[in-house]
């Protein structure tokens, strides 16, 4: 080690850190400072390998946030600069940029503090190791404007021979200097240049601001045709699609050149360069498929108009050859809901099986049969007649279509049942539930609640369904008093209900008395199977405190043991007590709120945030009784999770809103018109703009609404949502109501 990186020159200053109390997470890194220590100076390499599996440990651990991570960066960049572990450190340092695995609230100063670096490691552009200087270029790419990194990128193009590293090297430049990318792009255009520097090139000309040219679109149409199936390519998880990719997540360029044509009102452009694509014939095939679908995905995340013209190309890609590429349209095609139904008859190749019949070995069957499974799951999310019939035949192994009709899937956009009553489907549920099958092992739960949405249609299951009641007795019982409600069985169910009931643990009682309860009417014995549930295990109390709720004012007999348990204990926590306001709100109404206001208060200055949002939501219906809260609440409208439900709660309260109020009315005004286009439901913000406005929606208010309504851009992602798509237009859906449209 030379002079100028000893270990004195790395550390330097590390002595007069004051590191903040909480450390890292575990090992060795609680002490950060003795941590770097061992990482520069101790001559043992076990040693230094142990203090960076602590730095990786800790950095990456998924907690709401650890501060000395920011003051780490500094001294690991500097052990990097030096040479130790130069490679894992760039890694590291991604990672933390990146904020990979970090739920954190404080990621923009974890970027900036590795951004800050990065001259600091602008050198190891000349490494003789590729992977290290792909590292340190992925860092670029995240650390935003640097006319220092610009103008380094610029000195070592002329020097670096590797390809990929070049494309590389102009897609960091984009983002470090537009234009001394647009500079270097201008020439790298000419057919003798490598493919991805080319469309590498064209993407920072039209970042620029160049025309679209015959030259810009020979340059894409020539990267994305070429390919073999040899091709090595990186397999990811993308986040914002909730896909696995095919493409090297460094270098999306494809995307981006369609999205930023899209953008600036050049669809047909982007949909040609699709086509090109999708018309290509000879090897590379299946590589040539994921590109277009990994287009397509951003394309109809973000524009209105996407999904209805890449729907049927999407439909040529349900049928390609290559199972992963059409599995993949399959998963993008169920997002889009009712604008995949151009797909339908694609899908159906699928889902009759089929590709299964035609697989040459038992593995390709395998495959085959999983995406057979996915294409109907699609189709009964489309509501497709086809559907029905084929579900029936292939019930044992239709394990995610069998999720999508009862509403479970997370991949559906129905969150209940959906599949209309079908005599063969009724059939294949009774075989299936005496005929268990290992393939499809929580069938019996999909199929209660199946049957129950069909109500007395399912009647003829009832002798199936009473041999679920000691296997499935959290929802064999909903099924069978639903599907014997009104009919000839009803007392024979009834009897079986009472007989399940008293069988039962504490837990597994309750359901049977609910279901009991629907069907007879009798409150006394579901009142009796919740009040020993008050008094069980914890799942049990919290169990029996959501039933008590749901019993309204005939839950008085309850409320002696639900007060009591407003206060927390040792295993009770302020979350619990909070579940048991709710319940005390739900049976005594708004005259509860003198008893309710002190547990309440504690949670809304609680530290986490689902806290917080339980006690403003039960503030929020205790009307004018949360007026002393009202000063606790009104931060909680700076918080996306806590917003509505306050927002609510303050209107509630009579004068809380206004020039004597907690809150100013237009300030307010104007966080409900942002939350229509953020909130999955934006119902709820619309109305309460029309409580704002005295029962009606204000013209300024119509206007902004109409806006959102006709905006060819969807609005901007906040938080995870699977569904965007089906979401959006349930928002338009809901703008459309208010507007009277």
């Amino acid at each position: 080690m030379t002079a100028q990186h000893a270990p004195e020159t790395i550390l330097a200053g590390l002595d007069d850190e004051v590191w903040p109390a909480i450390g890292f997470s575990r090992g060795t890194a609680a002490d950060p400072a003795g941590t770097l220590r061992a990482l520069v100076s101790a001559d043992d390499e076990n040693v230094r390998e142990d203090a960076l599996g602590s730095f990786w440990g800790a950095l990456r651990s998924r907690v709401p946030a650890y501060p000395a991570t920011a003051q780490a960066v500094p001294y690991l960049a500097r052990a990097c600069a030096a040479g130790i572990h130069q490679e894992a450190l760039l890694e590291l340092l991604h990672s933390v940029a990146r904020g990979e695995d970090q739920p954190r609230n404080d990621q923009d100063e974890l970027t900036a503090a590795v951004a800050a670096q990065v001259p600091l490691l602008l050198p190891l552009l000349a490494h003789d190791d590729q992977d290290i200087k792909r590292w340190l270029i992925r860092i670029v790419l995240r650390s935003g404007r640097s006319p220092e990194t610009a103008e380094a990128i610029r000195a070592r193009w002329a020097e670096e021979s590797d390809p990929a590293l070049c494309s590389a090297l102009l897609s960091a430049c984009r983002i470090a200097g537009p234009d001394v990318a647009a500079e270097i792009a201008a020439g790298e255009l000419g057919p003798d240049r490598d493919p991805e520097i080319r469309l590498v090139a064209a993407l920072n000309l039209v970042r620029d601001g160049a025309s679209w040219t015959d030259e810009l679109e020979a340059t894409a149409i020539t990267w994305a045709r070429q390919g073999s199936e040899a091709e090595p390519v990186e397999r990811w998880f993308d986040m914002d699609s909730v896909d696995w990719k095919d493409t090297d997540p460094d270098d999306q360029s494809f995307e981006l050149l369609l999205q930023l044509l899209a953008d600036r009102g050049e669809l047909p452009v982007a949909l040609r360069l699709l086509d090109a694509v999708l018309a290509a014939e000879g090897p590379g095939a299946g590589t040539r498929g994921r590109r277009a679908l990994a287009a397509i995905e951003p394309l109809c995340v973000q524009f209105r108009a996407a999904p209805a013209l890449l729907a049927p190309r999407l439909a040529s890609l349900v049928t390609h050859q290559d199972l992963v590429v059409a599995g993949t349209a399959i998963e993008q095609l169920r997002r889009l809901g009712e604008e995949g139904r151009p797909a339908a008859d694609a899908l159906l190749t699928h889902a009759s099986g089929e590709r299964v019949a035609e697989a040459e070995d038992e593995f390709d069957a395998e495959d085959a049969d999983e995406v057979a499974d996915n294409a109907l799951a699609a189709l009964v999310d489309l509501g497709d007649p086809r559907a029905v019939p084929l579900l029936a035949r292939d019930l044992p192994h239709r394990k995610e279509a069998l999720e999508t009709a009862a509403g479970i899937s997370p991949s559906s956009r129905h969150d209940k049942p959906s599949v209309p009553f079908d005599p063969r489907l009724l059939d294949a549920a009774r075989d299936l539930i005496r005929h268990p099958d290992s393939r499809n092992y929580s069938a019996p739960w999909y199929l209660c609640t199946l049957l129950a949405s069909w109500g007395p249609q399912a009647a003829p299951a009832l002798p199936e369904l009473y041999t679920l009641l000691p296997k499935e007795r959290q929802y064999a019982p909903d099924a069978v008093a639903a599907a014997a409600a009104g009919t000839e069985a009803a007392a024979e169910a009834a009897d079986r209900l009472r007989e399940a009931a008293e069988g039962a643990s504490v837990y597994d009682r309750m359901p049977a008395a609910e279901a009991l309860h629907r069907l007879t009417g009798d409150i006394a014995q579901l009142v009796e199977a919740i009040r020993p549930g008050l008094d069980d295990i914890l799942y049990s109390q919290r169990d029996a405190m959501d039933r008590a709720g749901r019993l309204g004012p005939a839950g008085e007999p309850l409320l002696p043991r639900l007060r009591e348990l407003l206060v927390p204990g040792e295993e009770w926590g302020l979350d619990d007590c909070l579940t048991a306001a709710s319940a005390v709100r739900a049976i005594a109404g708004e005259s509860a709120a003198d008893e309710l206001i002190p547990v309440l208060a504690q949670g809304l200055e609680s530290q986490y945030p689902v806290i917080r949002a339980s006690a403003v939501g039960v503030a929020s219906r205790l009307g004018a009784g949360a007026a002393p809260l009202a000063e606790r609440i009104a931060p909680l409208l700076e918080s996306l999770k806590t917003f509505l439900p306050a927002a609510r709660a303050l209107l509630a309260i009579p004068g809380a809103v206004g020039p004597e109020g907690v809150v100013d009315r237009e300030e307010l005004t104007e966080a409900l018109l942002a939350t229509v286009d953020s909130a999955r439901d934006p119902g709820t913000a619309i109305d309460l703009l029309r409580d704002l406005g005295g029962g009606s929606l204000p013209a300024a208010v119509v206007d902004r609404l109409r806006e959102s309504l006709t905006a060819e851009r969807r609005p901007p992602l906040r938080g995870f949502d699977l569904h965007r798509v089906s979401t959006d237009r349930q928002r338009r859906a809901a703008l459309r109501a208010a507007l009277g449209e």
